[in-house]
């Protein structure tokens, strides 16, 4: 036959257990927050586009334009042309500053 635990044994058993679970859920939740953080910072913040033969910049998403540059991107080498006409993604104020240099800005 088998011997039952004490009371005392048996809560205190519960409730290590019911600790642990919820140190588990406490770390998954905080984890899967830094994971996501990370994302939304490694995600594109612009988008340089043609709008009507001038460079504009756009949200990453599309919504704009937020600015338009004096820089005709007809004049720019064919394969700027084509990628400005698709929109170019641009990571930070960084990339920004650097794709415009390039564009002639």
């Amino acid at each position: 036959m088998q011997e039952k635990l004490p009371r005392w044994l048996a809560a205190y058993y519960s409730l290590l257990g019911a600790l642990a679970v919820l140190c588990i859920a406490a770390a998954a939740t905080w984890f899967g927050q830094a994971e996501l953080e990370r994302r939304e910072q490694d995600a594109p913040r612009y988008l340089l586009k043609d709008n009507g033969g001038y460079l504009a910049l756009y949200t990453a998403d599309g919504t704009g334009p937020l600015a338009e540059y004096d820089i005709r991107t007809r004049l720019l080498p064919e394969e700027d042309v084509l990628a400005l006409q698709q929109g170019v993604l641009v990571e930070d104020e960084a990339e920004l500053q650097r794709r415009l240099e390039d564009y002639g800005l």
